[in-house]
């Protein structure tokens, strides 16, 4: 059983004596433990944070209960953790300062660079890092432990009819009309002409560049990668595998404040600036500039895109087929060209989840028709808007239905998954739980959902 100190228990009893007691002529709330789990102390702050942050997203569910399924919550990630470190699972430092470094970059670039986030926070990136590691670790160590006791969970097909049968007939789920859609997607390719403009142009900055024009200011007034155009450039730290190989390689071999040599890659022509350097981590600013799309190019993909729907149509390949061997976008071509449920991951959507360009094409098709070729708008691998040639093809469509196995076969294995691995999940917690010293503060006593926790001490 794992031990804690008297001294500690002491502590604790003493804080959660106070807990939430208002400062003398304050009329505040201080803070103070709600919940003591072995040696690990849990704030009342850290459950108003998220009970805060659930009201933004969900307003209509207030609810003092929220707060007792957040403190539920917190004992049952500690117990996770706990036990993780006690198993001593494998978790390398090498990893926490992987994920930490993403996570700093993510939020760096919500706040517009480094700078912008140290400014908010008012303390400098170590500082942040170290305040963060031991979080990153505590997480990580959470996942492991719950990979561990999940790892073998899989659900059969008796599984399925079990979990299927023990839903109230009044409660099953009823699920609007759902179809299956695939795409095929030409998108224009660039002329040799178009690649020999943009070569000029960025030939003509780069002199402009070597000559002492500010960096920064070229790459917000000209560079068409957008989204660190208005950073100057700047992409914040990057480490080897995350860009394109022809950049990397580029972005490495530049000296610090040097400007790199023209770069072609598969999103353009690059100029860069290596501004810091530490080990296999590098901060650069570029300056891109794309080969235009022009409307003779346009015209030679709509011929292309007519001439697959005519081998369609006369059925001299299948649309999921034509999808695999022409669509230019990988991600979907790859398989067959269906669009995913973003919730589950299988080829069903419910038409009022399809993006509404989808679901007006698709509105006149019957199953197993394939729509006019349409001129739209979509994403390129950048998240730059880019106009392409597109298809549908409308493989099935089912009617509004109260759920059953014949029709909802996939949806019924997922659920039953999932329960499956929450039950094997509670009867772990409440195998384990009992092995470590918990703490409730008394306005949680009255929470249901606690009534287990608390040690008989």
């Amino acid at each position: 059983m794992f031990k804690i100190s008297k001294l500690f228990i002491l502590f604790a009893f003493v804080l959660l004596a106070n807990i939430c007691k208002a400062q003398p002529g304050s009329g505040e709330t201080i803070d103070g433990i709600v919940g003591v789990f072995a040696d690990k102390i849990i704030l009342h702050s850290e459950i108003e944070f998220e009970y805060q942050q659930f009201l933004k997203e969900y307003p209509e569910r207030r609810s003092d209960t929220i707060r007792c399924d957040i403190l539920k919550q917190k004992l049952t990630e500690k117990l996770l953790s706990t036990k993780a470190e006690i198993d001593s699972l494998p978790l390398s430092d090498d990893r926490i300062d992987s994920e930490l470094e993403q996570r700093i970059q993510y939020f760096a670039r919500q706040f517009g660079g480094e700078k912008g986030l140290e400014e908010f926070y008012g303390k400098s990136i170590a500082e942040i890092k170290q305040n963060y590691r031991d979080k990153i670790r505590t997480s990580l160590l959470m996942q492991e432990m719950q990979q561990k006791i999940l790892k073998d969970i899989k659900v059969s097909p008796t599984d399925i009819k079990t979990f299927f049968n023990s839903i109230d007939k009044d409660s099953l789920p009823y699920y609007s009309s759902e179809v299956e859609v695939a795409q095929l997607i030409i998108e224009p390719k660039v002329s040799k002409e178009a690649k020999e403009i943009a070569f000029e142009k960025i030939n003509e900055l780069r002199t402009r560049l070597v000559n002492g024009d500010n960096f920064r200011t070229i790459a917000k007034i000209y560079s068409d990668d957008k989204g660190s155009a208005v950073q100057g450039g700047d992409l914040g730290w990057f480490g080897r595998g995350m860009m394109v190989p022809e950049f990397e390689a580029a972005a490495f071999k530049t000296p610090q404040d040097s400007i790199s040599k023209v770069i072609e890659t598969k999103f353009g022509y690059h100029i860069i600036q290596p501004i810091k350097r530490r080990g296999d981590e590098i901060n650069a600013r570029h300056v891109l500039i794309r080969p235009q799309i022009y409307k003779a190019d346009i015209e030679i993909a709509r011929e292309r895109i007519d001439s697959i729907l005519n081998l369609i149509r006369i059925d001299t390949i299948s649309f999921v087929e034509a999808a695999k061997k022409f669509s230019t976008e990988k991600r979907t071509g790859a398989r067959g060209g269906f669009l995913a449920n973003p919730n589950n991951g299988n080829t069903k959507i419910p038409v009022d989840e399809l993006p509404k360009d989808v679901f007006l094409t698709i509105q006149g098709l019957k199953p197993g028709e394939v729509s006019a070729p349409e001129l739209t708008t979509i994403q390129s691998a950048t998240g730059e808007p880019i106009k392409v040639w597109r298809i549908l093809y409308l493989k099935s469509e089912s009617k509004p239905h109260i759920a059953n196995l014949k029709d909802d076969y996939q949806k019924m294995q997922i659920a039953a998954e999932e329960d499956k691995k929450q039950k094997t999940l509670n009867r772990w917690i409440e195998k384990n739980r009992k092995q470590f010293y918990v703490q409730i503060a008394d306005e949680y006593k009255t929470c249901p959902s606690l009534e287990s926790w608390e040690s008989n001490n």
